[in-house]
C-alpha cells in the first residue's frame, strides 16, 4: 500500500431496517365538498363585487377631480433621490413652516458641502 494514498471509507454503522410499507393501507384525502365549494364561490363573487364597488367609486372620484380642473402632484418624485421634492407651504403647518424651512435649507447647505 502506498503511504500517501487514502485507506477506502469503511462505515462502522450497520443500515436502518427497511421501513414497513404496507401495500394495502389506504390514505384518507379530505376533499372540499360541494357545499364548502359553494360557500367559497358565495364568499369569493362578494369580495369581486366590492373590489368593482371601490373601483367605480375611485374612478368618480378622479373624473371629479379631473373635470374641476384640480392637478394632482405625483408625491414619489424623483424616484432615485425623493429628499429634494420638500413643498413647505402646502406640506407643513403654518406654524411650523419657518422652522421647518430653515431645517430644510441648513440640510441642503450641509449637503452641498459634503457632496463637493
Amino acid at each position: 500500500m502506498n503511504p500517501g494514498s487514502v485507506p477506502p471509507a469503511t462505515s462502522r454503522l450497520s443500515p436502518l431496517p427497511p421501513e414497513p410499507y404496507d401495500r394495502g393501507a389506504t390514505i384518507d384525502i379530505l376533499l372540499d365538498s360541494a357545499k364548502d365549494l359553494k360557500a367559497r364561490e358565495k364568499e369569493l363573487k362578494a369580495k369581486e363585487a366590492e373590489l368593482n364597488k371601490r373601483e367605480q367609486e375611485l374612478k368618480r372620484k378622479e373624473d371629479a377631480i379631473a373635470q374641476a380642473g384640480i392637478v394632482i402632484e405625483e408625491k414619489n418624485w424623483p424616484p432615485f433621490f425623493p429628499i429634494i421634492h420638500h413643498d413647505i407651504a402646502n406640506e407643513i403647518p403654518i406654524h411650523l413652516q419657518r422652522t421647518q424651512y430653515v431645517a430644510f435649507t441648513t440640510f441642503l447647505a450641509s449637503l452641498h458641502v459634503f457632496l463637493r
